[in-house]
């Protein structure tokens, strides 16, 4: 990889953008100089550097730093641009009105999902949101619906950089997954059976472009107790009919 970074100051630059997390909103230059071994003086230089740009901001009262508003700027170009969030956001809601329960929607970003949007069902207030976060591939309904229908070498790809454990039911052993790949490329959807969060479940769909690639998935998620074999099948067919005529839009 050290080969094909041609502006390594640049590449270091990004790295610290992405020490910024929902989990670490604010660091300090001590902090980030920990986590990715760069000297403090570094460090200061180009968070000064995205300070004067508008990327970072500052906080005078800690001293620490905090992603700033061009940064949200670009994210809503990136977003805005991605027109299957239009198309799909009507089904969304059809679908999470009809399952009682939380939709996602979601893309591949390198090994994992990065969570684009979602839909909360009717009179139920909001504990926390994901969006922008990501999760494994391998861990979520979502991604396992896209890695899927990836060609064999990406597979491989995905599953040579190490099947972390996140629950007791996440599945870490390469010839189970691809086991498991087999069967939801086969009946057509995937399911999350609290893999990627204790006493979650999931049901998720892939989305394809006009072309067949995979772009995106749609999930159905909610608490274990209600995801049922009766119910797992209502969702996954419920899912099969709108990403169908998300679809027929793109």
């Amino acid at each position: 990889m050290e080969d094909r970074i041609k502006v390594k100051s640049l590449y270091k630059a990004l790295k610290i953008l992405e020490c910024f997390t929902e989990k670490t909103p604010e660091l300090g230059i001590t902090e980030i100089s920990e986590m990715l071994g760069l000297y403090k003086s570094n460090v200061f230089n180009i968070l000064s550097t995205f300070e004067e740009a508008g990327y970072i901001i500052k906080n005078n009262e800690n001293n620490k730093y905090r992603p700033g508003n061009k940064i949200l700027e670009l994210a809503y170009v990136i977003t805005s641009g991605m027109d299957f969030r239009k198309v799909a956001m009507p089904y969304l809601q059809e679908i999470s009105k009809a399952a009682n329960e939380i939709v996602y929607l979601g893309i591949p970003d390198k090994n994992e999902v990065l969570y684009l949007d979602m839909v909360y069902p009717k009179n139920t207030v909001p504990t926390k949101t994901i969006l922008g976060e990501k999760a494994p591939l391998y861990s979520t309904a979502i991604g396992k619906a896209i890695m899927a229908h990836l060609p064999e070498d990406r597979i491989t790809e995905i599953v040579s950089e190490g099947l972390r454990k996140i629950t007791s039911n996440t599945i870490t052993d390469k010839d189970k997954l691809m086991e498991e790949l087999k069967i939801t490329a086969s009946r057509g959807y995937a399911v999350d059976n609290m893999e990627n969060e204790y006493g979650i479940k999931c049901v998720g769909k892939a989305i394809f472009d006009r072309k067949g690639q995979v772009i995106a998935g749609v999930s159905i998620s909610g608490p274990s107790l209600r995801f049922n074999d009766e119910n797992i099948k209502y969702f996954a067919d419920l899912l099969d009919k709108n990403v169908k005529l998300i679809m027929e839009k793109l």
